[in-house]
């Protein structure tokens, strides 16, 4: 799968080399298809030296620069590129002093359809990021000593084997890394409810069918930066209210055991504990309070209760009730909606 995104991801940028003293963005990608072991040969080959006892930082694995043609190592700072890993990630960055390289650079990627904010000016703006598939770059431009220094950081992400939990899902971080595990047909952009009034930019996995999700970016023109995945039965989307509902539940499960559908008393004798739920002098009305109490952290696991019948009960006028209390009174609470945050929220 790795070859094949690579592929399409290469699409028509050019391999040219000046001599071999120059290197491109596309030379960057073609270096990210590479297994390690032939990595340091592609660069010889194309004129590179491995600069390993001049390394600009600890987390630097490998760093190559021009070779003379006089087999004397090419000193000046304008060119290098470096490698090193990052998590579950391969990171490639190449470093040019050449405002004329970096726009055609970016222009490069624009044509080979890597998906960018066209908002934005390429000639003018300082960083600007491109996606496509598990790939991200990211092209920067800053000052150093009065000095302007142009970077293409090339992040490549591990395209995972299989998806077996909705908590799985977190990994995904944007858009185009999510097509490139569950194709285009898949996943389409679509305009999400946040309010009444406020309308935020999402994508939707699956869409009208059973394992539907809502995936909620916090950069909205990149779609990109994970803030959170929403699993139920109704999407709140612009497609979602007409195609988005369900016949029966959402059948994603979580680690923790809970899914929609679920009633107030299967989540009690699932969390071991009893825990708060918003009532209706709370603006979070049937939420569960976003503790951990029990086995179940409700911090990174938001849940969203449904009762038909329940909201005129005098048991829920109150900030938050307690969940032991609700079952007690045998009151038909069921999850509708599961939120599922990242780590780094």
């Amino acid at each position: 799968m790795k070859r094949l995104l690579c592929v399409l991801i290469l699409g028509n940028l050019s391999t040219t080399f000046a001599d071999g003293q120059s290197f491109s963005v596309h030379d960057l990608v073609t270096l990210s298809s590479l297994p390690s072991k032939n990595i340091s040969r592609f660069m010889s080959k194309n004129g590179f030296v491995n600069n390993n006892f001049d390394k600009q930082a600890d987390t630097i694995e490998a760093s190559f620069i021009p070779k003379s043609k006089h087999s004397k190592i090419f000193t000046k700072p304008q060119l290098r590129i470096d490698l090193y890993h990052q998590n579950d990630s391969k990171c490639y960055l190449l470093h040019i002093s050449s405002l004329a390289e970096f726009i055609d650079g970016q222009q490069s990627l624009i044509k080979s359809h890597f998906f960018y904010d066209s908002k934005k000016d390429i000639s003018k703006d300082s960083s600007l990021i491109y996606q496509k598939a598990n790939i991200t770059i990211e092209a920067v431009k800053n000052l150093k000593d009065s000095v302007a220094q142009y970077t293409f950081k090339l992040t490549e992400k591990n395209v995972p084997d299989s998806i077996a939990y909705a908590d799985e899902l977190l990994q995904f971080d944007s858009h185009e890394y999510l097509v490139s595990y569950f194709g285009e047909k898949n996943v389409k952009k679509d305009f999400y409810y946040f309010s009444e009034k406020e309308l935020k930019r999402c994508s939707v996995l699956f869409s009208g069918k059973p394992h539907q999700a809502l995936f909620v970016w916090g950069d909205e023109n990149n779609f990109n930066n994970l803030s959170y995945i929403l699993v139920s039965n109704v999407l709140p989307t612009k497609e979602g209210v007409e195609h988005g509902l369900l016949d029966g539940n959402n059948e994603w499960k979580f680690k923790n055991g809970i899914r929609t559908g679920m009633t107030l008393r299967e989540i009690l004798r699932l969390n071991e504990m009893d825990f708060d739920i918003y009532g209706n002098k709370s603006d979070l009305a049937f939420m569960v309070k976003p503790e951990q109490k029990g086995k179940i952290d409700f911090r990174k696991t938001a849940i969203m209760f449904r009762c038909s019948n329940c909201y005129a009960n005098e048991i829920f006028d109150q900030v938050d009730v307690s969940a032991l209390d609700i079952a007690k009174a045998d009151l038909p609470l069921r999850i509708f909606d599961i939120i599922i945050y990242p780590n780094n929220h």
